[in-house]
């Protein structure tokens, strides 16, 4: 017997949503819920063994590596952007401090207006560093909330100034060996290529497979967008920071993390289009946290206590801590098919995901969530 959300998946693949989709949840840590529907890519079935690009959550591993020297006194959250990152001075910028670059306050524009070209070109993370450096600001630092790739890039940077190691180095060592991510990878090598999943309408707001689908995009280590996982092991990433999982990271650091780290900030800059002004933006050291402002990639039947995020290339991941759920629902669509409807399928998913997850027991070949 098909369940609801074997149905709704079925749905969008045969209506043209998707072709494939991978959706995980787990119920205080036991995997409740585990379906792949499609094909990831021509030729490739959807299954627990496809390297998904997850888009901007990639985001939170650059964040987790960056909190874990701020834990060990290697840098701090009020270190400034300009101590580290000489050439990034002028207009403000020097004002701008780690805080501002992790909680998306910090006044920078989301990219480069040339990106699209930018990708096409394959231009060098170098080069692109080099026009992050003299990226205007929207805003006076602290004063107004402007989600931004830009942030996560120099913050990267930052990072690897202080370590004098590569953010990648880092990210494996800090993040990704200590949680056993076996099958996550930050860049993916050529050698995984044959199991990670197509984006379809990839960027760069019309450039087919620009952004994830080349050697090159796959390689770039961006922080904002580059890393693969499996939809296990997206779970198993999110379970660090959810009540009674595993850790690597101090309670303090996860209270951080995933509790509102911007209540100064009263509003949010009119460039997000679809987002009230006058509202204020709740976000952590890195994680998107649930508001009714705000039409996020989180569960809309969660609790506000809700955090998680989401990437463009159809992919979300949500832990809603006062149900103890974990949600990942990973799809190969991007969203310059159509923001609005792409918006609500992938809200529909994570819905009744969500639902089937409180209301499922735990599946018995695999009780527990590996770590």
């Amino acid at each position: 017997m098909s369940s609801r959300l074997q149905d709704l998946v079925r749905h969008h693949i045969d209506s043209g949503g998707f072709t494939g989709a991978a959706v995980v949840a787990t119920k205080r840590n036991e995997i409740v819920l585990e379906h792949y529907a499609g094909n990831a890519a021509p030729g490739l079935v959807s299954s627990a063994n496809v390297l998904w690009p997850i888009a901007s959550i990639s985001k939170m591993y650059a964040v987790s590596a960056i909190l874990s020297l701020v834990e060990r006194g290697e840098i701090t959250l009020n270190t400034l952007a300009s101590d580290l990152l000489p050439k990034f001075k002028g207009e403000g910028r020097e004002t701008i401090r780690l805080r501002h670059l992790l909680t998306h306050t910090s006044g920078l524009i989301y990219e480069s207006p040339e990106m699209e070209q930018r990708l096409i070109d394959q231009t060098p993370l170098e080069n692109l560093l080099e026009e992050a450096y003299s990226a205007p600001l929207l805003f006076k630092p602290g004063n107004c909330f402007k989600y931004a790739d830009y942030n996560t890039l120099l913050a990267g940077r930052m990072a690897e100034v202080i370590t004098c190691q590569s953010l990648p180095e880092l990210v494996k060592a800090l993040v990704l060996e200590p949680m056993k991510l076996h099958d996550t990878f930050f860049p993916t090598p050529e050698e995984e290529d044959a199991r990670v999943a197509v984006v379809r309408g990839a960027l760069a707001e019309g450039t087919e497979g620009a952004m994830y689908n080349s050697r090159y995009a796959r390689s770039l280590a961006h922080p904002a967008f580059a890393v693969t996982a499996t939809a296990g092991d997206l779970v198993k990433f999110a379970s660090h920071f959810a009540p009674g999982g595993p850790r690597i990271h101090s309670e303090a650091t996860v209270r951080a993390m995933t509790t509102n780290q911007t209540g100064v900030v009263t509003g949010i800059h009119p460039t997000m289009k679809g987002y009230d002004e006058q509202a204020s933006m709740p976000w952590g050291l890195g994680f998107a946290l649930q508001t009714e402002w705000v039409p996020a990639l989180l569960c809309e039947l969660a609790s506000f206590k809700t955090f998680g995020h989401g990437g463009a290339s159809g992919c979300q991941v949500m832990v809603d801590p006062e149900n103890e759920i974990i949600v990942a629902v990973l799809t190969n669509t991007h969203l310059n098919t159509g923001r609005e409807a792409w918006y609500r399928k992938l809200q529909s998913l994570i819905n009744v995901s969500f639902i089937q997850a409180l209301e499922a027991k735990p599946i018995k070949r695999r009780r527990e969530l590996k770590v």
